[in-house]
């Protein structure tokens, strides 16, 4: 799921024992297993498909899930800081376990799901809108479990070493649903309850590892020195931050620019006749490419510096609708057809390269966008940086219904032009971000505008 992951520099604190290092990175594989289970772009799309729902009733669907999680991570921000360490724990701990549940329930509850296949907008609807809080929450949340490692190395040594902790539970999490994956178009509803419970079970496990670490913390040291997290500094963040206001600028654009996102999949059964094998496919590529592209832009930032990471991110994600655009039609032709080994199937996996430039694109962006946003703000700002951001995000998902009603009145195509040109807006609103280390502050009646050279610090 999009969502801003802030992640502020902490203060140097002492060695932690081994045990809470391994059992926060545990706890993150698991969440990162469960929301690969869960995907915002294939899996959901075709749950709230599964009854020929309209595309405008899935993308308000989608709209609905991702803006509540949006919110919800927006709204619990101020336990975000170190003000509070004890209770930023305990919601984790709480929303991961309610999620879990809620998952487990709706995966036992089969032939509830079939007697409500007509209606998937309704209660399960309601349901899924509670599961994507919770884990906004947690999107929110979880990365501060990365201040739990041990702290030896700098601080970019131990991020990266959280990286990578993701990138094993994405990974292992999209080889896992690439079973259930399989049955996703039919027959309903056997491979979105083996989903869900997977997921459910995941964070079930995460569940108690936190709980477990809870009582760890109990037992040592106290939680860091507590600062403040004013979310006061949200009228002074708007009003004299200008490389804030460009930074969140371009990401309402970026977001608005998934219009498409959720269709591209269902494009790919309703109309190029894609089956549940070609549906697993399509989330091994997007789990792999989300992976190598981790460990590249996380050494393009180190080399390069992230506003270059962040462009370059935007113009890969330029690839998805170019892709659904040109191929399909191309590989379609019976000249070329006749030419190429497999016939149509050959234009169902090359169709895949969609979710291999959303995955690496998506990949880009949650790396690059949080250590941005986090050199552009002040620590005084940075909460409520985040909040703001996760409110913006949380509206921009009113793009999703916009993107359905384009496919019912217009059709696929003109959706799909209308991501690009969204898309290439995009790239161009990213070239107006300040470089990092320099805040632009508004000037003053009768003065020009001030640069504030900040300390040059680039994040990886």
């Amino acid at each position: 799921m999009e969502t801003t992951k802030q992640l502020p520099p902490p203060a140097a604190t002492p060695p932690q024992p081994w045990r809470g290092t391994f059992l926060a990175g545990v706890a993150e594989i698991l969440d990162r297993l469960a929301e690969t289970c869960l995907q915002p772009v294939i899996v959901l799309p075709l749950f709230f498909a599964a009854a020929g729902t309209s595309a405008t009733g899935v993308g308000r669907a989608i709209a609905i899930v991702l803006g509540v999680a949006a919110l919800a991570g927006a709204l619990i921000t101020p336990l975000a800081g170190e003000r509070w360490p004890r209770a930023r724990l305990i919601a984790l701990i709480a929303a991961t376990g309610l999620a879990g549940s809620l998952l487990l329930a709706l995966a036992r509850a089969g032939g509830w799901l079939i007697d409500q296949r007509n209606d998937l907008t309704g209660r399960p609807l309601l349901i899924l809108a509670l599961i994507g809080g919770c884990l906004g929450i947690g999107s929110t949340l979880r990365p501060v479990l990365a201040r739990i490692t041990r702290a030896d190395g700098s601080w970019r040594t131990r991020w990266g070493r959280w990286l990578l902790l993701g990138i094993v539970g994405t990974v292992v999490g999209g080889f896992v649903a690439r079973g259930p994956a399989a049955h996703l178009v039919d027959p309903f509803p056997a491979g979105f309850t083996t989903l869900f419970a997977t997921a459910g079970a995941a964070l079930l496990v995460a569940f108690v590892v936190l709980l477990v670490l809870l009582a760890l913390g109990r037992r040592g040291r106290a939680g860091g020195i507590p600062t403040r997290t004013d979310l006061l500094a949200i009228p002074e963040l708007l009003a004299n931050n200008l490389a804030y206001g460009r930074f969140v600028f371009f990401r309402a654009l970026y977001a608005c620019g998934a219009l498409a996102d959720p269709f591209y999949i269902i494009y790919a059964v309703r109309e190029l006749g894609a089956t549940g094998h070609n549906v697993a496919l399509y989330i091994v590529a997007l789990v792999i490419a989300r992976a190598v592209g981790a460990f590249i832009w996380r050494g393009l930032s180190i080399g390069a510096g992230n506003p270059l990471v962040l462009q370059l991110a935007t113009f890969v994600r330029l690839l998805a609708p170019i892709t659904a655009l040109t191929l399909p039609p191309l590989l379609g032709s019976a000249a070329l057809r006749d030419r190429l080994p497999g016939g149509g199937a050959t234009s169902l996996f090359a169709f895949g390269l969609v979710f291999v430039a959303w995955g690496a694109a998506s990949a880009g962006i949650d790396l690059a966008a949080p250590a941005i946003q986090t050199a552009l703000t002040t620590s005084r700002e940075r909460i409520a940086a985040q909040a703001v951001t996760g409110i913006v995000l949380a509206i921009a998902m009113l793009a999703l219904p916009l993107g359905g009603l384009i496919v019912d009145r217009l059709g696929y195509s003109f959706l799909f032009i209308g991501a690009l040109l969204v898309g290439m807006g995009t790239l161009l609103a990213g070239g107006l971000i300040d470089e990092p280390g320099v805040l632009v502050l508004r000037a003053a009646p009768n003065e020009r505008p001030l640069l504030r050279r900040r300390s040059a610090r680039r994040e990886g």
